[in-house]
């Protein structure tokens, strides 16, 4: 497999609050790759939720406020690079735009709702990636820690170029 590189900037422009865990730390533990590589970044509720990397939604599932638990609250996006061998779950998220659903194509920065903020939880949102190591469909998904690197470009624009390996090694900046 060639190695590619991917755009990804912070989901939060302005807002972020400070980190709240990132992967395998916390309630980061679970043989899913959206729950272990996940990155619990803090925000105050409402604020802008952008995409991290130019996607399509492969997966999603509304804010139900109904069905919120302390931990599973929330809209549900899942996203594919458009190569198919990186994606993203973000969650968390309220105030969804009406027309982004299965199948949209989204650019880096475009809007994806606001932070949504459950009673006894601070509020935030959790994002986790991952490497499709052979693409998707039917591709080896390998989580991928980036959460130093989104701590450092917190509320700013910065554009980073991610380099995926698809040898199962870390990515490199």
């Amino acid at each position: 497999m060639s190695a590619f590189t991917i755009d990804v900037s912070h989901p939060f422009a302005a807002g972020y609050t400070g980190a709240l865990g990132g992967p395998g730390q916390g309630g980061h533990q679970s043989e899913n790759w959206y729950i272990q590589y996940g990155m619990d970044l803090g925000a105050g509720a409402g604020t802008t939720v952008r995409a991290a990397f130019d996607a399509h939604i492969t997966k999603y599932s509304p804010h139900d406020p109904s069905a919120d638990t302390a931990k599973v609250y929330g809209a549900q996006l899942f996203m594919r690079a458009p190569n198919e061998q990186m994606g993203g779950f973000f969650t968390h998220v309220t105030n969804v735009p009406p027309g982004l659903t299965v199948g949209s194509q989204v650019a880096r920065g475009d809007v994806l709702g606001e932070v949504y903020e459950v009673a006894g939880t601070s509020s935030h949102l959790h994002l986790a990636l991952v490497e499709i190591i052979g693409g998707a469909p039917g591709g080896q998904y390998q989580g991928v820690d980036l959460y130093g690197m989104f701590l450092d470009t917190a509320n700013s624009e910065t554009v980073t170029a991610v380099t995926f390996h698809q040898d199962g090694s870390p990515p490199s900046l």
